[in-house]
C-alpha cells in the first residue's frame, strides 16, 4: 500500500505588503461597515484639533467668539501688512480682506440668528 504524502507548505511567509493591503483593506471595510450599519457617529477625534471647544458652548456664543476672534486676525494682519512692502504686503493685506469677508458672514448669521 502506497502512502498519500501532501503537498509540502507554500513558500513559507506571505509577503508582507500582501499583508499590508490585506490588513488595510479589512480595517477600510470595518469602518464602513460601522458607519453605514451603526446608528451612532463616530466620536470626533479630539487629539488633533489644536483647541478643544467644549460641547456646551451654543450656536450664538460660538458666533460672537468667532466674530471677534475674525476682527482681532483682521486687526493683526493690518498692522503687519503696515511694516511691508510690495508683493508680502499685498498677500498680508488680501488676508485682512478675507478675514472681513468671513466676519460679515458670520456676523449676518449671528444677525438672523438673534433675530429669530
Amino acid at each position: 500500500m502506497k502512502k498519500i504524502v501532501p503537498d509540502p507548505p507554500s513558500s513559507g511567509l506571505p509577503d508582507v505588503a500582501e499583508c499590508l493591503a490585506l490588513s488595510l483593506d479589512r480595517a477600510a471595510a470595518e469602518r464602513a461597515l460601522n458607519y453605514y450599519l451603526n446608528d451612532h457617529q463616530p466620536a470626533r477625534p479630539v487629539g488633533t484639533a489644536t483647541y478643544a471647544i467644549p460641547d456646551s458652548v451654543n450656536l450664538e456664543a460660538a458666533l460672537a467668539q468667532a466674530s471677534d476672534l475674525l476682527r482681532c486676525m483682521g486687526a493683526t494682519a493690518s498692522e503687519a501688512g503696515n511694516g511691508l512692502n510690495g508683493s508680502p504686503r499685498d498677500v498680508v493685506l488680501s488676508i485682512v480682506h478675507l478675514a472681513e469677508l468671513a466676519k460679515a458672514y458670520v456676523d449676518k448669521s449671528l444677525d438672523c440668528l438673534v433675530a429669530h
